[in-house]
């Protein structure tokens, strides 16, 4: 009988909840957003030099979403040839599902304007929520999960699951101080990604423990 990690979907639950008052507030104009998105301009957007510019430049190219679709295209062929057919279907739900349908509808129901401070990237369309910080929650926490379970060698477990954390905060950091996103922005795509990251994989996987997946 499968068995559901009731304290990470409390967790998924906390992170729907911010996202729905993170849109109600963009869509109403509330000032906490504005006050968090000053917050985000002053501690990650200043001060801006031709470092700071090369290194998240370079960070932000891993959660684009030709970048994402090609890692998940590997991994979705790569569980298909193995015949993990519920890894196939939790990749394929989670990036191409929610990364960039979901992302899409939201952007495109939302239309709030992009920044209009200088942008450091050309970007076009809307700005909420971000949909680099929902890829790199959505792919590489997807990887994080995967490489908990499956990898048994703790040095390349712990050296992967570090890369892949690193990334899921580099990346929505990279959309702020490039001028293409604001701090709100990147938030909501981090709440509402890991709460389908969450979600996805207590419903898609029927097991609980590393041990039972080594043995799947």
């Amino acid at each position: 009988m499968r068995k559901f990690d009731y304290f990470q979907i409390g967790i998924a639950l906390f992170c729907l909840a911010s996202f729905f008052i993170l849109t109600l507030g963009v869509i109403l104009n509330l000032p906490f957003i504005h006050q968090i998105d000053q917050f985000g301009l002053q501690v990650i957007r200043e001060p801006v030099s031709p470092e700071r510019t090369w290194f998240f430049k370079n960070v932000t190219r891993a959660g684009n979403p030709i970048w994402t679709a090609f890692v998940a295209g590997l991994a979705f062929i790569a569980a298909l040839i193995f015949r993990k057919y519920d890894i196939a279907a939790f990749v394929l739900v989670n990036v191409g599902g929610f990364g960039l349908v979901a992302m899409a509808l939201l952007k495109a129901f939302i239309h709030r304007p992009r920044p209009s401070l200088l942008h450091l990237v050309i970007e076009r369309g809307y700005s909420f929520p971000s949909g680099h910080a929902m890829n790199a929650v959505l792919l590489y926490g997807s990887l994080i999960v995967l490489v908990h379970y499956y990898i048994n060698n703790d040095y390349f477990r712990y050296t992967f699951l570090t890369l892949f954390a690193s990334l899921i905060v580099a990346i929505p950091m990279s959309r702020v101080y490039l001028g293409v996103h604001y701090l709100s922005d990147v938030l909501a795509g981090f709440f509402l990604a890991t709460f389908f990251l969450i979600m996805s994989k207590e419903l898609i996987f029927k097991y609980k423990t590393r041990e039972v997946f080594q043995n799947a």
